[in-house]
């Protein structure tokens, strides 16, 4: 028995529970536990004596004979959470539980009281955070950490966004693998990398697809957390899902807009580094995605230095104001060459040292400039030469009446020489002034129905009798020729004035060709050519074999006084009269010309035609020649040509690729060499030109289906061969003949 009582006294002090013993007919305390004393914050000898009602904790709960009464009752109390008050104010909650046993011969009342303060605060916690979680609008998933790998870990607990999400009930998944939201499309390199970082239990965060319960696809941002026991083992992930599909979709509406070819977009930083771009930029700067990821185009570095001042008051507004005005400035592409842009800048709210500009090409702008301001320039001299060939005929009118007089007045022979020197110069005086006047006021002359074959059978007579033998002439003038609206003096000055150019650019001999034939322009035709509009014209070709015009001249040669002969040789009024008298005339003229291959002057003038053709029968004829979803490449510097053209073929089925010179085209071809079908390559473009591309392309592929395209009658190569000399267009090309020229190329077997 003693040592039964020293072992239940070892339990009772050091029980973590508190105990306290009772007389049961008194209800007086007879002893109580440290753990209890300690917690209520009382002596034993305090404590010992009284009744439970006597202590200040339990005085409110109920009085003691109420208590003695049910226990003698019922033999047991139990108080599941009965609130307290310990002796220092402290507020705490206890579970209670009495029971009546005997000890010896005596009936004593034992009460286990159990502090459950922080078990109730945990509790509370518990149903705070369950309630935070269930509400909250994105899906929280809990996992076992254990089996990462087949058949995986199993979910233990999912919120209400869950289902709402998913379309998975809580009892779908419990106890299922999170595998079963993943689908075909889900990224299996990301699904590693989360395997990865939870096999070794760290945190992740990462974009996924994945699939809800009726198929449907659905993006998600997913931070994954692994939880720990106390012994610092994970047992368990908690997965916070945030439904991103309708902001990847915003991002994708904004990345296609930014990717748009409309206008250039890049993203900077105040440092100098462009951190994004967009295709448009891209393009226009000859950059790659690859030189933006690699930090290789840096903006400050890409603007000539003069414009730099312009940056810095670009800057200093944007600190000030949060945007600059756009303004103009120069960017140097890739491979040099400086191009015009016109650019805007706004820096980020929440980062003012890193912003987005908007930039603009203007080489078409600066282009159509420069062609107004020649324009004016040319309209201001024509008024200029105007007011002086009115004076010059003033001035000369006297002289050639006054050679006539002083005829009759001399019969010195040496006077008569003199007098016939004089009437020469006068005369060629007057033919200047003529051409000074036909150039201020274009055709202005008399208008009448002209059949072109006699006006250049009439040419051609004299050419024969005055050109040198090493020009080998050919006048090609089929039957069925339009007539046209003119005056016969003045178009005969025109063609007589583009063949004297042709046998001046021929010192050693040559071969001048001179080609008729009737043209029905097309709206695709016409666009290539601004001075034109869709209809019926005659179409006239001046070709010599001689030296060719240099490029650096060719904005130039149509300008008044602008001439490379020497000075007695020309006046540099022949090529301008040329453009005023056809502009008169509502025709055009067009020039092609590559140095040591020769010149074509093509003109255009609006033919007479009595009987409209019937346009029903045109859209037939270009739907005979439809694409079958075959990719093109059009290979081409002039950016008109390339877009024009490549909307014809893109409307009558086709595919299309562009490349603006040689190089570029063979690096497409070898990048979609398997797409491509057939090459439309012009002959003549800076870099590399057509021969030279050609060849390299046959290299990659010797069947590659070509055709050639220039604005010269011939291809411009020698080492062509016969078959290959075939497959050639002449610019400018109609719709109708580009769609027919490349279905019969890609039909060939």
């Amino acid at each position: 028995m003693q040592n039964s009582e020293r072992s239940y006294r070892r339990l009772f002090e050091s029980a973590q529970d508190g105990i306290l013993i009772l007389d049961a007919k008194s209800g007086n305390i007879t002893d109580a536990n440290p753990f209890l004393l300690k917690l209520l914050g009382f002596s034993l000898k305090e404590v010992l004596g009284k009744t439970v009602g006597d202590l200040s904790p339990f005085k409110d709960i109920m009085p003691n004979q109420r208590m003695l009464e049910r226990l003698q009752t019922k033999g047991y109390v139990r108080y599941e959470d009965l609130p307290l008050e310990t002796r220092d104010g402290r507020k705490i909650a206890v579970e209670f539980v009495s029971n009546v046993y005997e000890a010896g011969d005596q009936l004593v009342i034992q009460c286990n009281i159990r502090d459950i303060t922080e078990r109730k605060r945990s509790e509370q916690h518990l149903a705070l955070l369950t309630a935070c979680v269930s509400n909250l609008s994105d899906v929280f998933m809990v996992t076992e950490a254990d089996s990462l790998t087949e058949p995986g870990p199993k979910i233990v607990f999912v919120n209400e966004s869950f289902e709402r999400n998913t379309g998975y009930s809580a009892q779908e998944v419990i106890g299922r693998s999170p595998r079963l939201l993943q689908g075909p499309k889900t990224d299996r390199a990301v699904l590693a990398e989360v395997h990865t970082a939870l096999g070794n239990s760290q945190p992740i965060c990462r974009e996924m697809l994945n699939y809800r319960k009726d198929g449907t696809e659905f993006w998600v941002n997913m931070q994954i957390t692994p939880i720990f026991n106390p012994e610092g083992k994970c047992t368990h992930f908690a997965s916070i899902e945030r439904d991103v599909t309708d902001e990847r979709k915003q991002e994708a509406r904004f990345r296609r807009l930014v990717d748009s070819d409309v206008q250039g977009v890049i993203f900077w930083n105040t440092k100098g580094e462009i951190t994004d771009a967009n295709d448009a930029f891209l393009l226009l700067t000859q950059f790659t995605r690859e030189d933006v990821k690699n930090g290789v185009v840096n903006w400050m570095a890409i603007t000539p230095p003069e414009f730099a001042p312009l940056d810095r008051r670009a800057l200093r507004e944007i600190a000030a104001k949060g945007a600059c005005e756009p303004y103009e400035k120069e960017f140097i592409r890739k491979d040099g060459v400086k191009v015009a842009i016109w650019i805007g800048a706004t820096a980020f709210e929440d980062n003012p040292e890193e912003g987005v500009s908007f930039i603009l090409d203007l080489t078409e702008r600066k282009k159509l400039e420069r062609q107004f301001l020649r324009a004016q320039r040319m309209e201001s001299i024509g008024s200029l030469a105007g007011g002086i060939a009115h004076d010059l005929n003033n001035i000369m009118t006297p002289i050639m009446m006054s050679i006539e007089l002083l005829r009759g007045l001399t019969t010195d022979p040496k006077g008569e020489r003199l007098l016939a020197l004089i009437e020469v110069s006068a005369k060629r005086g007057a033919g200047i002034v003529r051409q000074v006047l036909t150039f201020a006021r274009g055709a202005d002359g008399k208008l009448q129905e002209i059949h072109v074959k006699h006006l250049l059978h009439e040419l051609e007579s004299i050419i024969k009798n005055s050109f040198p033998r090493d020009v080998r002439l050919e006048f090609v003038i089929p039957s069925g020729i339009w007539p046209i609206s003119g005056d016969p003096t003045q178009l005969h000055q025109v063609f007589m004035n583009l063949c004297v150019n042709a046998r001046d650019a021929m010192p050693v001999g040559g071969n001048l060709t001179v080609r008729v034939e009737n043209l029905v322009l097309d709206d695709h035709y016409a666009a290539t050519n601004v001075q034109l509009h869709a209809g019926h014209y005659l179409k006239i070709e001046v070709t010599d074999t001689g030296t060719g015009i240099p490029a650096a001249i060719h904005d130039k040669i149509f300008d008044p006084f602008f001439t490379t002969k020497d000075v007695n040789q020309g006046t540099g009024l022949g090529l301008s009269t040329v453009q005023a008298i056809l502009k008169g005339h509502g025709g055009a003229i067009n020039v092609y010309s590559e140095p040591g291959v020769g010149t074509t002057f093509t003109v255009y003038l609006p033919a007479i035609v009595v009987a409209e053709p019937d346009h029903e029968h045109v859209p037939s004829s270009l739907e005979m020649h439809r694409g079958h979803e075959e990719t093109i490449l059009l290979v081409d510097d002039e950016s008109a040509i390339l877009a024009i053209t490549g909307q014809t073929l893109l409307a009558f089925g086709y595919n299309v690729l562009t490349a603006e010179n040689g190089a570029h085209a063979i690096a497409v071809y070898a990048e979609h060499r398997q797409q491509i079908a057939l090459i439309l390559i012009d002959m003549m473009m800076p870099i590399m030109a057509g021969p030279a591309a050609i060849h390299a392309l046959k290299r990659i592929n010797p069947k590659v289906k070509i055709i050639r395209s220039s604005g010269l009658s011939t291809p411009c190569d020698s080492s062509l061969s016969a078959e290959e000399d075939n497959d050639f267009l002449l610019k400018p090309y109609m719709a109708d003949t580009l769609l027919k020229a490349i279905r019969s190329k890609l039909d060939e077997t």
